[in-house]
């Protein structure tokens, strides 16, 4: 059946005869399905001349696997894996702090909210006792008054302030040594 269709197919290429429509016609390769549901390769697949190259690449692949040298790694070629690796655990590193320090700085604000909390609450519990009406109330209940005008003196503070400075008889080389003596005094308590 194959050999028939392909005798029919080279007649109709040779004497450039159509039967039929010239629409490609779809359902084609299905109606050519055989029983098993195979089609002959001839009927959708063109033949193909072997080349050169197809040669050459199944050689190639039949061919066994050449096992190559071992190449020498470069001294600078490890140090610098050693350097990556190195500045690696470092950058991992330094996220750690991060977040170390990220969880504390957490910590420290919700420190700083908790403790405005508080002064708030120590402010308005400071204001109500230092009430100015419940102290004056307290201060008479306990028999306090108010001083009188002959109770109460004014300074006058005008004036420039004065001092007077007294200054002893120096007495030579003694007080000198004595001068030096209080200052290494000083210096050693400065340093301790």
């Amino acid at each position: 059946m194959a050999a028939a269709a392909t005798y029919e197919r080279s007649r109709r290429r040779a004497t450039g005869m159509v039967n039929g429509s010239l629409a490609y016609d779809f359902g084609t390769l299905e109606r050519q399905l055989d029983d098993t549901g195979r089609m002959d390769p001839d009927l959708y697949t063109p033949s193909l001349e072997e080349t050169s190259a197809d040669v050459i690449s199944r050689a190639h692949a039949h061919a066994k696997a050449k096992v190559r040298p071992a190449q020498h790694l470069s001294p600078v070629m490890v140090l610098g894996a050693a350097a990556v690796a190195v500045l690696m655990v470092l950058v991992v590193l330094s996220y750690v702090e991060l977040a170390t320090i990220s969880n504390s700085v957490v910590s420290m604000r919700s420190q700083v909210a908790e403790l405005e909390t508080r002064q708030v609450t120590l402010l308005t519990q400071y204001e109500q006792a230092f009430d100015l009406v419940s102290v004056k109330e307290q201060a008479l209940a306990a028999g306090m008054s108010l001083p009188s005008d002959s109770q109460v003196y004014y300074i006058d503070l005008s004036d420039p302030d004065n001092a007077v400075v007294y200054e002893q008889d120096s007495q030579g080389a003694a007080q000198v040594l004595e001068q030096i003596w209080q200052t290494i005094l000083h210096a050693v308590e400065y340093f301790r």
